[in-house]
C-alpha cells in the first residue's frame, strides 16, 4: 500500500492545569484518509488531547501540524476554516433553530463567511445546497423543519455529525459519537459513519470512545492513553489483545 501523508501531527505535546499535567509528552501522527481511535480509562487525558489538536487548549509545549502547518497557535475557528470539524460528547447546536438552519449556520460559518441570526441566511443558495445535500446524506430530510431541541437523542447526534460533514472536513474528530445512545441507535450510527468513511475516503476520523464495537468497527489503528501518556498502538485485534488494554483500560480480570 502506498505511503499517504500525513494530515496530523502532534509532537510531544503537554498540557497541564494549573499542578496537574492532563497530557505528557504525547506523539502521534494521522494519515490522510485514515481512521484512528484514542481509547483510554477516564483521566487518561483523552479529551484534553482533542482540544488540543482542535485548537481549544493551547498546549503547554509541544506542537501540533495540520495539513502540513504549524496550527499550534491557531484559533479553533481558523482551524475549522482549513479543514479540521468537531463533535462533542454532549451534542451542540442552536435548539430553537430547524435542523435544516443549523446545517446552513454551521456551512456558512466553515467557509469563514460572517452572519447574523436576523439575516435571511436561510435563503443562501451555495449553504442551502450544501446542506440539504448533507441532510439526504445523513437521512435526516424529513426532520429538516424540526426544532433541533424536540430531536431524540439518536438523532441530535446524527444533527451534529451533519453539522461537521457540511464543512466538508479535512479532519473530522468524533468525540463519543455513541454515548448516551441506545443499542438500535449505537448500531444504526456505526453503520451511518462506516458508510460515510467510504464514501468520504480522502476524510481522516480521529475519534474517542469507550465502547469497542464503535472502536472496531470503524478503526484502522487503535492508540491507548493511560495518565496522559500513549501507552501503545496498532490494529485494534493488537490493541485488544495486548495486556496493557485489559490492565488499563478494560481492567486486569476482564
Amino acid at each position: 500500500m502506498p505511503q499517504r501523508d500525513a494530515i496530523l501531527e502532534v509532537a510531544a505535546v503537554e498540557k497541564s492545569f494549573g499542578p496537574v499535567r492532563a497530557v505528557r509528552g504525547v506523539s502521534l501522527s494521522v494519515e490522510q484518509g485514515e481512521s484512528v481511535s484514542i481509547i483510554g480509562p477516564n483521566g487518561a487525558g483523552k479529551s484534553t488531547l482533542f482540544g488540543v489538536i482542535a485548537g481549544e487548549h493551547v498546549p503547554t509545549k509541544g506542537t501540533v501540524h495540520f495539513a502540513g502547518h504549524d496550527a499550534t497557535a491557531w484559533s479553533a475557528a481558523r482551524r475549522a476554516r482549513r479543514g479540521l470539524s468537531r463533535t462533542f460528547q454532549v451534542a451542540r447546536f442552536f435548539g430553537s433553530r430547524t435542523v435544516l438552519d443549523n446545517l446552513i449556520i454551521a456551512s456558512i460559518a466553515g467557509s469563514g463567511q460572517p452572519f447574523r441570526f436576523w439575516d435571511s441566511y436561510s435563503r443562501s443558495g451555495r449553504h442551502r445546497e450544501r446542506a440539504e445535500a448533507v441532510l439526504h446524506e445523513l437521512n435526516l430530510g424529513q426532520l429538516a423543519r424540526a426544532a433541533a431541541e424536540t430531536l431524540a437523542q439518536g438523532d441530535r447526534k446524527r444533527l451534529e455529525f451533519a453539522m461537521a460533514l457540511v464543512q466538508d472536513p479535512r479532519l473530522l474528530l468524533l468525540d463519543e459519537p455513541t454515548a448516551g445512545m441506545s443499542l438500535e441507535d449505537t448500531q444504526t450510527t456505526i453503520r451511518l459513519l462506516s458508510n460515510i468513511a467510504k464514501e468520504r475516503s480522502d476524510m481522516t476520523v480521529l475519534l474517542t470512545a469507550h465502547d469497542m464495537d464503535v472502536v472496531f468497527a470503524l478503526s484502522d489503528r487503535v492508540i491507548l492513553m493511560g495518565q496522559g501518556e500513549v501507552v501503545i498502538e496498532g490494529t485494534p485485534a493488537e490493541v485488544e489483545r495486548a495486556p496493557e488494554t485489559r490492565e488499563l483500560y478494560l481492567g486486569s480480570h476482564a
